[in-house]
């Protein structure tokens, strides 16, 4: 009895993002009797790519590769040719993780343990992220912040440590601050930990990023926090699970009611017009 020309690869991947898994990632490919792994893996690499994402291979239950856009398939096993089927080939997607710094460390019997080896990266990573943003900020013209904005930063008592055209760095007081544009979000951290307002558009991100540091001077100089001035009615804010979110244009996603006040503070302000409302 002859035996078919193909076989098939049963395939699916990891999630990348809240969305992504909305719609089930697996499917069916076929390939011919005899195809190397490493061509099949190719084949069924994820349809998500983006230069410096990783993934692992892992076939039949064997972790069998390092996959990326940056390097193809990077094989931790012997190459061989597929000669039965199905093959069950799932990719597990290992982050923003140098694709061939994850490959030497598997290669090196590393075990293929996500959260071990971002804990490793993280340091290598934060080190590579800083010089890039140097980089921009020595070659590039843009920068994140708008003249008006720095001016009221430093008029807060801000020291400006590094502004390129995705971010901007600054100490106040005994905190150190960040800046991102995230896509269209204008992200702000304080200290460690995650971002502690996701705000949109920008400028109205600007105008409550100086809504904040304008409240921490008032209360240093023994005042309330924010003056008794008309806030926007068109700013409505929920509180769920210890975060205050708002709904259509003007996006707030903020962690504490300071920051929810500053926001409808701000709403519909300048950041030359927070700089009087808090002046006053």
């Amino acid at each position: 009895m002859l035996r078919p020309r193909s076989l098939e690869l049963h395939v699916d991947r990891d999630s990348v993002a809240m969305g992504d898994d909305a719609v089930s990632h697996a499917g069916v490919l076929t390939v011919r009797r005899g195809t190397p792994l490493s061509a099949a893996i190719e084949q069924s690499a994820p349809e998500i790519r983006s230069p410096g994402w990783s993934w692992v291979a892992v076939v039949d239950g064997e972790t069998a590769a390092v996959w990326s856009v940056d390097h193809g398939v990077q094989l931790l096993v012997a190459d061989r040719r597929l000669r039965r089927g199905p093959v069950d080939v799932f990719f597990r997607y290992f982050v923003q993780i140098d694709p061939a710094w994850l490959f030497d460390r598997l290669a090196r019997g590393e075990r293929p343990d996500r959260r071990a080896l971002e804990e490793q990266y993280a340091p290598i990573a934060r080190e590579r992220y800083r010089a890039e943003l140097r980089r921009r900020e020595r070659e590039l013209d843009g920068r994140l912040l708008s003249t008006a904005c720095v001016e009221a930063l430093r008029r807060f008592g801000a020291d400006i440590t590094l502004h390129a055209d995705v971010a901007c760095e600054f100490a106040h007081g005994d905190d150190d601050w960040v800046v991102r544009r995230a896509d269209t979000m204008f992200q702000v951290f304080r200290g460690r930990g995650g971002p502690i307002a996701s705000l949109r558009p920008h400028a109205f991100g600007e105008a409550w990023l100086i809504g904040m540091l304008g409240a921490a001077v008032r209360v240093a100089e023994g005042r309330e926090a924010l003056p008794d001035a008309a806030v926007s009615p068109d700013l409505e804010l929920t509180r769920s699970g210890g975060r205050w979110m708002s709904r259509g244009p003007t996006v707030v996603q903020v962690h504490s009611e300071l920051a929810a006040r500053v926001a409808q503070l701000a709403h519909g302000r300048s950041v030359s017009q927070m700089v009087e409302v808090l002046d006053a």
